[in-house]
């Protein structure tokens, strides 16, 4: 499972490819576990990626391909 220790993305930068092979980079501004989400999955929000700005980027653990962390 790619996000099993997705907490330690959690106020850092970091580049997302989703499934469909769109590349985010961004700040993870929050995480949501699946206990937490509705979804019943984590969850992430990004925040600063070219595609949406200042807006929030929500995506879910079956959204996400790959993730890494980047330097700031």
């Amino acid at each position: 499972m790619i996000l099993n220790g997705f907490k330690t993305y959690w106020g850092k930068n970091v580049e997302v490819i989703d499934v469909n092979n769109i590349v985010y980079k961004g700040f993870v501004n929050a995480v949501t576990i699946p206990g937490d989400s509705e979804e019943n999955c984590y969850e992430i929000d990004l925040r600063g990626t070219k595609q949406f700005g200042n807006r929030l980027l929500n995506l879910m653990e079956y959204e996400i391909k790959s993730i890494e962390l980047v330097q700031e």
